[in-house]
């Protein structure tokens, strides 16, 4: 069995990895500290914090869907983007219920600007709550003029559907107490969700996007897919 060092401070399920890797003499310690690393992120991702793989495809079919309803000839596909998540990770970690400020949703994944949504729930939550709530926004918005109808919100639908959005990135946190949501005291034990949309969407007073044919007016690098323009890669 080969010398793996000192391990008393080693959490079980890490010494239970090298303690196989031992005895199947398995060489280099970078491969080890790769699977080991692997290991630890898809634990913290299975968490309260954090979305799983599975979420992540979840609420990226759960946008998709929502934006194939919308009879639109421009309308490209989302796919998960890290650098998104990492960003609305870090904001919901703050576990305070306003929206960043433009400064720090600039220059992220390659766009100079990316959009966000926010969501919370003292009940019991799946990811797709939040984007079930957004889209039902709909029903306040004006198609005639491109903007919410008067006295009501409805930018959260107009970022879900926004044609020019593609990349997507959530982050979730079950916080013991909830700040910023506007009522008198905090809220305990909320589930909160943030999304980013890359690039930004939600401009006051252009169109969501083209009505038309569905897939009738996408970019040349995409084709058609469900209705929308897609790429081959759902989830990156």
């Amino acid at each position: 069995m080969r010398n793996c060092g000192k391990l008393s401070d080693l959490p079980v399920w890490s010494l239970v990895l090298i303690i196989l890797f031992c005895r199947l003499d398995v060489s280099g310690s970078i491969e080890l500290r790769r699977v080991l690393n692997v290991t630890s992120h898809r634990l913290v991702k299975r968490g309260t914090n954090g979305f799983s793989e599975e979420e992540k495809v979840a609420m990226v079919l759960a946008h998709n869907e929502a934006r194939a309803k919308e009879g639109a000839a421009d309308m490209l596909a989302m796919h998960w983007d890290e650098a998104l998540e990492s960003s609305a990770q870090a904001h919901t970690d703050r576990c305070n219920f306003e929206h960043s400020t433009k400064m720090e949703r600039s220059n992220i994944g390659g766009h100079k600007v990316v959009g966000e949504n926010l969501y919370f729930s003292t009940g019991k939550t799946i990811p797709k709550h939040a984007l079930d709530a957004w889209y039902e926004e709909k029903k306040d918005y004006d198609f005639a003029t491109a903007i919410c109808r008067p006295g009501e919100v409805c930018g959260h639908y107009k970022q879900v559907v926004w044609a020019k959005s593609y990349a997507l990135g959530c982050g979730k946190k079950l916080c013991s107490t909830l700040t910023g949501t506007g009522y008198k005291d905090v809220i305990s034990n909320a589930n909160y969700i943030t999304c980013q949309y890359g690039p930004a969407g939600n401009t006051i007073g252009r169109p969501l996007y083209i009505d038309g044919m569905a897939c009738s007016m996408c970019p040349p690098d995409r084709y058609c897919r469900e209705s929308l323009c897609g790429k081959e890669i759902l989830l990156d």
